[in-house]
């Protein structure tokens, strides 16, 4: 056993698919597949249930993962000690949600970096399935998603509550606010495609009261949300601080949620894998700043 059979072993164990982890490590699909079979000889186990659609790890696989996860890491630990690599300098991979782009993320990416001006951001804007997948694999280095969730292969920092309202357009008459969001079990919803998790907290705060949603349309922005609502297509539930300008500019109307109408939100990355220094960097900024 050596650490390049751990990483094409765990590149398949994260991607679920010797083809994609072969992929992700630009080697060819036999040599890792060879690989793979010569630590499960050494082993005397099979470490993978293979299948039509990919692999699956077996009991024996998942304990494998435990450790070589944190063999890697201290391969890893060790060379920045060595090579004096450590350093806040350096490029930070990143995820976020959509509605998380208008300007929550802009603004925590400016404050960072007038602090430390040389750190450089490659932001990916994805849903929450993706984001969770692309952290698992290594693709990114952290993302900024709806929590909570729960996953033994990613590491949690709650940073961060926000309210949630619902938008309506700007003609609609209702009474005066906070009502409660089963007051509207009839009406069209319209929100995200399965998979973002705007849609799953719609779907919660919903079910919580008794009903589910009708959804008229599900769209992959939060801008074409704001749009179908203001042109009178149905109404949704949003975070406040994404659509602020379009209530001030009277645009659309909204409607305060008489119960259970926040959402947790917050940082993610690969457990059992030291962060980069300039991504641990940036989440100790995140952790100590003051939220609204």
């Amino acid at each position: 056993m050596d650490v390049k059979q751990l990483e094409y072993f765990v590149a398949v164990a994260d991607h679920k698919s010797v083809t994609k982890g072969a992929a992700s490590l630009y080697v060819s699909q036999p040599t890792i597949s060879q690989q793979i079979k010569l630590l499960e000889d050494e082993l005397g186990h099979n470490l993978f249930i293979r299948h039509a659609n990919g692999v699956d790890l077996t009991d024996h696989g998942a304990t494998l993962l435990r450790y070589a996860l944190r063999i890697l890491q201290n391969v890893e630990d060790a060379k920045q000690e060595i090579q004096g690599a450590a350093s806040v300098h350096g490029t930070v991979a990143i995820g976020v949600l959509p509605t998380l782009t208008r300007s929550i993320l802009p603004t925590l990416l400016r404050s960072y970096q007038n602090l430390n001006g040389s750190v450089r951001f490659e932001v990916t804007e994805a849903n929450s399935q993706r984001l969770l997948k692309s952290v698992t694999a290594g693709d990114l280095h952290v993302a900024l998603v709806d929590l909570p969730l729960s996953d033994p292969l990613l590491a949690v920092q709650t940073l961060w509550t926000e309210e949630l309202i619902l938008i309506i357009p700007e003609s609609m008459h209702l009474p005066p606010s906070p009502l409660p969001l089963e007051a509207f079990r009839h009406y069209p919803f319209i929100t995200m495609e399965p998979g973002y998790g705007l849609r799953d907290v719609l779907f919660r705060l919903a079910q919580a009261r008794g009903f589910n949603p009708h959804i008229v349309y599900e769209l992959t922005s939060v801008r074409a949300i704001i749009g179908f609502v203001e042109h009178g297509f149905g109404i949704s539930v949003i975070p406040e601080r994404t659509v602020e300008l379009e209530i001030q500019s009277r645009r659309i109307g909204f409607v305060r949620l008489a119960h259970d109408n926040t959402r947790d939100l917050g940082m993610i990355w690969r457990a059992h894998r030291r962060l980069s220094d300039p991504a641990h960097s940036f989440l100790q900024f995140l952790k100590t700043r003051s939220w609204p």
